[in-house]
Protein backbone atom coordinates (compact mmCIF):
# COMPACT_ATOMS: atom_id res chain seq x y z
CA UNK A 1 0.00 0.00 0.00
CA UNK A 2 1.28 3.75 -0.52
CA UNK A 3 0.53 7.02 0.25
CA UNK A 4 -0.54 10.20 -1.55
CA UNK A 5 0.29 13.37 -0.33
CA UNK A 6 -3.05 15.00 -1.98
CA UNK A 7 -6.38 15.71 -1.13
CA UNK A 8 -9.74 14.93 -3.17
CA UNK A 9 -11.07 18.37 -3.55
CA UNK A 10 -14.50 17.79 -3.21
CA UNK A 11 -16.81 20.27 -1.01
CA UNK A 12 -18.28 18.24 1.78
CA UNK A 13 -22.24 19.31 1.90
CA UNK A 14 -24.45 19.49 4.54
CA UNK A 15 -24.61 15.97 6.58
CA UNK A 16 -21.19 15.62 6.57
CA UNK A 17 -20.78 12.67 9.67
CA UNK A 18 -17.54 12.03 10.82
CA UNK A 19 -15.34 11.43 14.07
CA UNK A 20 -13.49 8.68 16.19
CA UNK A 21 -14.20 5.55 17.11
CA UNK A 22 -13.05 2.43 19.78
CA UNK A 23 -13.14 -1.12 20.11
CA UNK A 24 -14.38 -2.60 23.23
CA UNK A 25 -15.21 -5.97 24.14
CA UNK A 26 -18.34 -6.22 26.67
CA UNK A 27 -19.37 -9.23 29.07
CA UNK A 28 -22.10 -8.46 30.82
CA UNK A 29 -21.51 -10.61 34.74
CA UNK A 30 -24.21 -12.43 36.68
CA UNK A 31 -23.62 -9.72 39.02
CA UNK A 32 -24.90 -6.76 36.69
CA UNK A 33 -21.36 -6.05 36.36
CA UNK A 34 -19.38 -5.62 33.17
CA UNK A 35 -15.90 -6.89 32.06
CA UNK A 36 -14.60 -4.45 29.50
CA UNK A 37 -11.58 -4.59 27.52
CA UNK A 38 -10.61 -2.16 25.01
CA UNK A 39 -8.73 -3.39 21.93
CA UNK A 40 -7.41 -0.44 20.40
CA UNK A 41 -5.50 2.38 22.26
CA UNK A 42 -5.67 4.31 19.63
CA UNK A 43 -8.84 5.94 18.09
CA UNK A 44 -9.52 5.52 14.31
CA UNK A 45 -11.50 8.10 12.48
CA UNK A 46 -14.87 7.64 9.82
CA UNK A 47 -16.14 10.11 7.45
CA UNK A 48 -18.68 10.09 5.63
CA UNK A 49 -18.88 13.13 3.02
CA UNK A 50 -22.23 14.27 1.18
CA UNK A 51 -21.52 15.58 -2.24
CA UNK A 52 -24.08 18.01 -3.53
CA UNK A 53 -24.53 19.71 -7.02
CA UNK A 54 -21.11 19.59 -7.61
CA UNK A 55 -19.49 20.34 -11.08
CA UNK A 56 -17.82 17.96 -14.00
CA UNK A 57 -14.29 19.85 -13.13
CA UNK A 58 -14.96 18.93 -9.10
CA UNK A 59 -16.31 15.14 -9.99
CA UNK A 60 -13.14 14.76 -12.63
CA UNK A 61 -10.50 15.31 -9.39
CA UNK A 62 -12.50 12.93 -7.36
CA UNK A 63 -12.46 10.10 -10.07
CA UNK A 64 -9.09 10.88 -10.49
CA UNK A 65 -8.45 10.25 -7.13
CA UNK A 66 -10.22 7.25 -7.21
CA UNK A 67 -9.17 5.76 -9.66
CA UNK A 68 -4.83 6.54 -8.79
CA UNK A 69 -5.45 4.68 -5.55
CA UNK A 70 -7.27 1.96 -7.03
CA UNK A 71 -10.35 2.48 -4.77
CA UNK A 72 -9.39 1.46 -0.90
CA UNK A 73 -5.81 -0.32 -2.02
CA UNK A 74 -3.88 3.22 -1.11
CA UNK A 75 -4.42 6.19 1.11
CA UNK A 76 -4.21 9.78 1.10
CA UNK A 77 -5.33 12.53 3.12
CA UNK A 78 -8.48 14.32 4.79
CA UNK A 79 -8.13 17.27 6.39
CA UNK A 80 -10.87 16.75 9.69
CA UNK A 81 -13.28 20.08 9.82
CA UNK A 82 -13.90 19.53 13.32
CA UNK A 83 -10.42 19.02 14.74
CA UNK A 84 -7.34 19.79 12.94
CA UNK A 85 -4.89 22.32 14.78
CA UNK A 86 -3.24 21.83 17.88
CA UNK A 87 -2.51 25.28 20.06
CA UNK A 88 0.30 24.84 22.75
CA UNK A 89 -0.97 21.62 22.86
CA UNK A 90 0.76 19.18 25.17
CA UNK A 91 2.81 16.80 23.42
CA UNK A 92 4.86 14.73 25.98
CA UNK A 93 7.14 15.22 28.97
CA UNK A 94 10.74 14.61 27.87
CA UNK A 95 12.70 11.93 29.74
CA UNK A 96 16.85 11.73 29.92
CA UNK A 97 18.25 10.90 26.81
CA UNK A 98 15.20 10.77 24.30
CA UNK A 99 15.82 12.42 20.88
CA UNK A 100 11.92 11.62 19.38
CA UNK A 101 8.51 12.02 20.42
CA UNK A 102 5.65 11.56 18.46
CA UNK A 103 3.27 14.42 18.47
CA UNK A 104 -0.45 13.93 19.89
CA UNK A 105 -3.08 16.13 21.46
CA UNK A 106 -3.37 15.34 25.63
CA UNK A 107 -6.94 15.05 27.50
CA UNK A 108 -6.94 15.21 31.05
CA UNK A 109 -10.09 14.20 32.69
CA UNK A 110 -9.97 13.87 36.99
CA UNK A 111 -6.62 13.51 36.58
CA UNK A 112 -6.20 10.68 34.27
CA UNK A 113 -4.76 11.44 31.19
CA UNK A 114 -5.17 10.24 27.45
CA UNK A 115 -3.02 10.86 24.24
CA UNK A 116 -4.45 10.71 21.28
CA UNK A 117 -1.26 10.65 18.90
CA UNK A 118 -1.27 12.84 15.53
CA UNK A 119 0.88 11.98 12.54
CA UNK A 120 -0.06 13.75 9.16
CA UNK A 121 1.22 17.08 9.93
CA UNK A 122 -0.28 18.40 6.38
CA UNK A 123 -3.22 20.99 5.36
CA UNK A 124 -4.73 22.00 2.33
CA UNK A 125 -3.68 24.53 -0.58
CA UNK A 126 -7.24 26.69 -0.05
CA UNK A 127 -6.81 27.66 -4.03
CA UNK A 128 -5.36 24.45 -5.55
CA UNK A 129 -6.23 21.21 -2.72
CA UNK A 130 -3.23 20.41 -2.78
CA UNK A 131 -0.95 19.19 0.38
CA UNK A 132 1.16 21.99 2.27
CA UNK A 133 3.57 20.77 5.33
CA UNK A 134 2.05 22.51 8.42
CA UNK A 135 4.48 24.94 10.24
CA UNK A 136 5.11 23.31 13.68
CA UNK A 137 6.51 25.56 16.59
CA UNK A 138 7.51 23.44 19.80
CA UNK A 139 8.38 24.97 23.22
CA UNK A 140 10.52 22.86 25.72
CA UNK A 141 9.26 24.29 29.10
CA UNK A 142 7.66 27.18 27.54
CA UNK A 143 11.17 28.24 25.66
CA UNK A 144 10.82 27.98 21.77
CA UNK A 145 13.21 25.66 19.89
CA UNK A 146 14.21 24.87 16.40
CA UNK A 147 16.65 22.46 17.58
CA UNK A 148 14.85 19.69 15.73
CA UNK A 149 13.30 17.69 12.62
CA UNK A 150 9.99 16.70 11.73
CA UNK A 151 8.72 13.42 9.28
CA UNK A 152 5.40 15.54 8.35
CA UNK A 153 4.24 11.42 7.48
CA UNK A 154 3.98 10.34 10.88
CA UNK A 155 4.65 13.61 13.43
CA UNK A 156 7.43 12.10 14.59
CA UNK A 157 10.03 15.38 15.49
CA UNK A 158 13.60 14.68 15.99
CA UNK A 159 15.96 16.82 18.41
CA UNK A 160 19.39 17.76 17.47
CA UNK A 161 20.19 17.33 21.14
CA UNK A 162 19.36 14.81 23.84
CA UNK A 163 16.14 15.96 26.37
CA UNK A 164 17.73 16.58 30.37
CA UNK A 165 14.35 14.79 31.14
CA UNK A 166 11.08 16.19 32.68
CA UNK A 167 11.11 19.16 30.29
CA UNK A 168 7.45 20.12 29.07
CA UNK A 169 6.86 19.47 25.33
CA UNK A 170 4.18 21.27 24.04
CA UNK A 171 3.63 22.42 20.03
CA UNK A 172 1.31 24.16 17.77
CA UNK A 173 0.22 23.08 14.05
CA UNK A 174 -2.12 21.80 11.99
CA UNK A 175 -2.66 18.53 11.38
CA UNK A 176 -4.77 16.00 8.53
CA UNK A 177 -5.80 12.11 8.52
CA UNK A 178 -4.13 9.48 6.44
CA UNK A 179 -7.28 7.61 5.39
CA UNK A 180 -8.49 5.82 2.19
CA UNK A 181 -11.72 5.27 0.29
CA UNK A 182 -14.07 2.64 2.16
CA UNK A 183 -15.32 1.36 -1.06
CA UNK A 184 -14.19 -0.01 -4.18
CA UNK A 185 -17.04 1.43 -6.16
CA UNK A 186 -17.72 5.35 -6.71
CA UNK A 187 -21.35 5.57 -7.61
CA UNK A 188 -22.85 9.03 -8.38
CA UNK A 189 -26.15 10.71 -9.52
CA UNK A 190 -26.51 13.21 -12.23
CA UNK A 191 -29.26 15.60 -10.76
CA UNK A 192 -29.50 18.06 -13.63
CA UNK A 193 -28.26 19.67 -16.43
CA UNK A 194 -26.81 23.44 -16.15
CA UNK A 195 -25.23 25.62 -18.50
CA UNK A 196 -21.73 24.65 -17.70
CA UNK A 197 -22.12 20.88 -17.17
CA UNK A 198 -24.03 18.51 -15.24
CA UNK A 199 -24.89 18.76 -11.36
CA UNK A 200 -23.28 15.97 -9.93
CA UNK A 201 -24.30 14.53 -5.85
CA UNK A 202 -23.40 11.17 -4.30
CA UNK A 203 -21.74 10.42 -1.20
CA UNK A 204 -17.98 9.24 -0.16
CA UNK A 205 -16.53 7.05 2.79
CA UNK A 206 -13.78 7.18 4.17
CA UNK A 207 -11.08 5.15 7.18
CA UNK A 208 -8.21 6.43 8.83
CA UNK A 209 -5.03 3.88 8.50
CA UNK A 210 -2.05 3.63 9.71
CA UNK A 211 0.71 6.33 9.49
CA UNK A 212 3.83 5.76 6.96
CA UNK A 213 6.42 4.54 9.32
CA UNK A 214 8.96 6.45 6.96
CA UNK A 215 7.88 9.23 4.41
CA UNK A 216 6.94 7.23 1.53
CA UNK A 217 4.52 7.84 -1.42
CA UNK A 218 4.05 6.86 -5.13
CA UNK A 219 2.35 10.30 -5.88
Amino acid sequence: MAYRRAYIRACEGYGWNGGPSFSTRIVSMANGRERRNADWDQPRYSFILPLSNISEEIYRNLLRMFLNVRGQNDGFLYFNHLDNKAVDELAAFGEAGQTEVQLGKVSIIDGVPYQMLVHALYLPDGDTGEALESEISITLDGTPTTAFSINPDNGKVTFDSPLSGGEEIRWSGFFSHWVRFNSDQLAMTINSRRSEGFAISGQVELVEIAAPQVQDSSG
